[in-house]
């Protein structure tokens, strides 16, 4: 496997132009790429997109072009921790041996481009897998991202911190053009954004016993989300859900949606090491934990500040690995619950 930086891609094209023109070669001849295959391959163009700035931090594996595909509609949301491999595979097969594209504000620029690039063994193989690791609003405008965000037939959020996703990032990174379909997914704070609204973080995170206690508070911020996904009308994702005790702070979150005009709010809770996939109107859960679906109608009984949460209409359904539903859900079977002075009960 090869790992290409911005400088090593420079070079190595400098290089191949060189031997185009001194070693009798020509303009067809095929790139170089771990997967074999050549710029006479369907759907494969010359890059069309300014090299990245070198103030946005990036790793690369595979072609220097891009290759226009048409890509499967997949959906992946998982829970951090570990992640579920086979999920990941069905995302990266979803670009149908397209570009895939990462992108976070914190942290490693090679662990997914290695992962996604060959160690999935997806079928078809993508055919680039770029990270761009983006810390500042004027990085998620470059043009050059936004191009590559375009281009891209699969989309990643990493984990990270979901404030920079909806704070620090422009908005307009997480437009695409219309009636383009595409793989996307995220974990952790990427699978967050992902909803019809999120909790923002923009004042830090919060715990359930937090939130429950004190409903409205300033920590509590419910937002509709750049980064939403068509699946996901009308629902807040959290992650880490069973090893952090996130189920109070998540029927918070489903209080909020109500309180903003959504008759029924649904809440997605995903279990570390642990993803949905909602692809052709199925979502299946796999990996090591559960998922836990919310669905909420009220009415919000206590919704004032310093006041504990009341909340009633509450059904909740646990998913474990392996199991199947249609997506997007119908009223599900499970347990009643309530919400009585800040104490989740049934």
């Amino acid at each position: 496997m090869n790992v290409w930086t911005a400088e090593s891609l420079g070079l190595l094209s400098a290089l191949l132009v060189l031997g185009c023109t001194a070693g009798g070669g020509s303009t067809s001849d095929p790139l170089p790429t771990d997967a074999g295959t050549t710029t006479a391959d369907a759907g494969r163009i010359p890059m069309a997109c300014d090299a990245v700035p070198g103030d946005i931090v990036s790793g690369q594996w595979g072609l220097m072009a891009d290759t226009v595909t048409t890509a499967r509609r997949v959906l992946v949301l998982m829970g951090g921790g570990s992640e579920d491999d086979a999920a990941a595979r069905d995302f990266v097969t979803g670009a149908q041996g397209g570009d895939v594209l990462v992108l976070r504000a914190s942290g490693s620029v090679d662990s997914y481009t290695a992962y996604f690039g060959t160690e999935l063994a997806a079928q078809p193989a993508p055919s680039s897998v770029t990270t761009l690791r983006l810390e500042t609003t004027a990085a998620s405008l470059h043009p050059a991202v936004l191009c590559r965000r375009d281009a891209a037939e699969a989309l990643w959020l990493a984990g990270g911190d979901q404030w920079d996703y909806l704070g620090l990032w422009d908005t307009q990174l997480a437009q695409h053009p219309p009636n383009v379909s595409r793989a996307v997914g995220g974990t952790s704070a990427g699978a967050m954004v992902l909803g019809a609204y999120a909790f923002t973080a923009q004042h830090g995170s919060v715990t359930s016993q937090e939130a429950l206690a004190d409903p409205t508070g300033m920590l509590v911020d419910v937002a509709p989300s750049a980064w939403a996904q068509p699946e996901l009308a009308n629902l807040v994702v959290d992650t880490h859900f069973t090893q952090r005790g996130r189920e109070g702070r998540l029927l918070t979150f489903t209080a909020h949606l109500l309180d903003s005009g959504v008759t029924t709010a649904w809440g997605l809770g995903l279990d570390e090491d642990t993803a949905l996939t909602i692809v052709d109107g199925t979502a299946t859960v796999g990996g090591a934990g559960d998922v836990w679906l919310y669905r909420v109608t009220g009415p919000v009984t206590a919704w004032m500040a310093g006041v504990p949460l009341g909340l009633d209409g509450i059904t909740r359904t646990r998913l474990a690995p392996g199991t199947s539903i249609p997506w997007p859900p119908a009223a599900p079977v499970g347990d009643a619950l309530h919400v009585v002075m800040g104490q989740v009960a049934p």
